[in-house]
């Protein structure tokens, strides 16, 4: 088999692996129009975190359930110190410890690495709950509350992470999109370095992903409305109409993701004026097993 041939099958077989546990079955609701709601003035900020470890406090907004907290997984950056990183996951992350080699990668830089727990995730999963299961639903009022408070949680990480020297963001898929909508927020991020930002009205309309949340919608007695309809309703959720404000920008592709796409995150790349960096790899593969796009996040962290 070939290396791209490769690349699609697994990612191809990851998403075949999610329809063997569907959630249940939700109608589609359009949820409400407009811009993400998530770009406001930032709430009163907790105190920062002190020493490496586990932090939390209260989720800004309230969260997505009562009781919710945001948290954080902060690991010292190898001396000098040169700033913060946050390191924000992909969807349905099973484990935190996946992640120990971007963790690496960015202390090896000289940046503490703060992993941002995403709502619904870990930890903040709800009871019976696997993990990112409540993140992504045929009902858009859900999906969308769980992208802005994505979104919020890392403007208030951002600001705390700020207080110590430069902050930026390390973005993995899922993570990518919320690290693109933070890259365009009022306060200026340093850095932001996003693999693999996924458009969500091409994972809907052109994967088993989106055939799935389809069939999920039709057995709750609400379809997805037609391809048309379902992209303007999900175009708030892209960072293409916003302007960047972000000082350094990385966008990472791969050839053959079939998760993710290409063509939508390289027109988002080339609009912010950026040339995309694409490796020859699929969704999980450039996440996870590719030495190339590490590299070169590694150089660019280190600016």
């Amino acid at each position: 088999m070939s290396l791209p041939a490769l690349n699609r099958a697994l990612d191809r077989a990851a998403m075949c692996w999610e329809h063997l546990r569907p959630p249940p079955a939700e109608p589609f609701r359009p949820g409400p129009a407009g811009p993400l709601r998530c770009f406001g003035p930032l709430p009163a900020l907790p105190p920062p975190p002190a020493v490496p470890g586990e932090w939390s406090a209260p989720a800004p907004g309230g969260g997505a359930f009562a009781g919710d907290r945001l948290r954080i997984r902060c690991h010292e950056a190898r001396p000098p110190f040169r700033g913060t990183a946050l390191l924000l996951p992909p969807w349905k992350l099973p484990r935190a410890s996946l992640l120990d080699g971007w963790v690496d990668l960015v202390t090896r830089s000289g940046l503490d690495a703060w992993l941002v727990i995403p709502p619904h995730h870990l930890g903040r999963a709800a009871p019976g709950a696997r993990s990112g299961q409540g993140f992504a639903s045929p009902d858009l009022s859900r999906l969308r509350a769980s992208l802005e408070q994505a979104v919020l949680e890392v403007r208030v990480a951002a600001a705390l992470a700020r207080s110590r020297g430069p902050a930026g963001v390390v973005g993995l898929s899922l993570g990518a999109l919320a690290g693109a909508l933070v890259a365009t927020a009022p306060e200026p991020l340093d850095f932001a370095a996003l693999v693999a930002p996924p458009d969500l009205a091409w994972v809907a309309e052109r994967t088993p992903i989106g055939r799935r949340l389809a069939r999920l919608a039709r057995r709750g007695g609400a379809p997805l409305p037609p391809p048309a309809s379902l992209r303007a309703a999900l175009e708030p959720f892209s960072a293409l109409s916003r302007r960047p404000t972000a000082r350094r920008l990385l966008v990472a592709l791969g050839l053959d993701d079939v998760i993710a796409g290409r063509e939508q995150p390289e027109r988002l790349a080339r609009a912010w004026g950026q040339a995309p960096r694409l490796y020859p790899r699929g969704h999980l593969t450039l996440l996870f097993a590719c030495a190339a796009v590490r590299r070169d996040v590694a150089a660019f962290l280190r600016g």
